[in-house]
């Protein structure tokens, strides 16, 4: 057999063999919330899905509007920490904590209107090796596949606490002008 044939088939028969194996994310909060001009983030919980391999979680991205850099930045947490899953294993729930714990952060800019829903997702890229990468004598060669899990999420903008107050005071002082003046003419 010629050896690019003999790759494609090696290639797809490993693609097949662990297309199974891809880890569950889910993110802690599953939609983030946050003032305009202030930080919120996602902690996670992945469980490693793979009854043999080592799962090392690289880096992770964002998508859809939360990439565009117009509502905000997003600050990955993961490339910074090595994390490696053992085989069959669960995280446990990893919480956020600014600058230290979670998947990442998302900087909100200061001129986001309230209320407004932020849609996207993060996509955490990752890479299954047959030896533990803790080892010594760990090999890089053992890495057996890589991918991405994503998932969906939104960060929500919320109003300030006193703003629905001071409109509600604008609006009631309006309507008294308003009616005072009505008022005046009926004299």
């Amino acid at each position: 057999m010629k050896p690019i044939v003999l790759a494609a088939v090696f290639t797809a028969a490993l693609t097949s063999a662990y297309a199974d194996t891809v880890p569950t994310l889910n993110l802690l909060p599953s939609i983030a919330g946050g003032k305009a001009g202030t930080v919120t983030g996602w902690g996670y919980d992945i469980t490693n899905t793979d009854p043999i391999d080592f799962l090392v979680l690289n880096d992770s991205t964002v998508s859809g509007g939360l990439s565009t850099g117009t509502f905000g930045t997003y600050i990955d947490y993961i490339a910074s920490n090595f994390i490696v899953i053992g085989p069959g294993l669960d995280t446990g729930p990893v919480n956020f904590s600014q600058g230290v714990a979670g998947i990442g952060e998302f900087d909100i800019v200061a001129f986001v209107p309230p209320n407004l829903r932020i849609p996207g997702a993060i996509n955490l890229d990752y890479s299954l090796f047959s030896q533990d990468p803790n080892n010594p004598n760990f090999d890089p060669g053992s890495l057996v596949a890589s991918g991405t899990v994503s998932a969906s999420t939104a960060v929500q903008v919320v109003p300030e606490p006193g703003t629905g107050l001071l409109m509600a005071g604008a609006s009631l002082a309006l309507g008294l002008v308003w009616r005072g003046r009505r008022g005046a003419r009926r004299i």
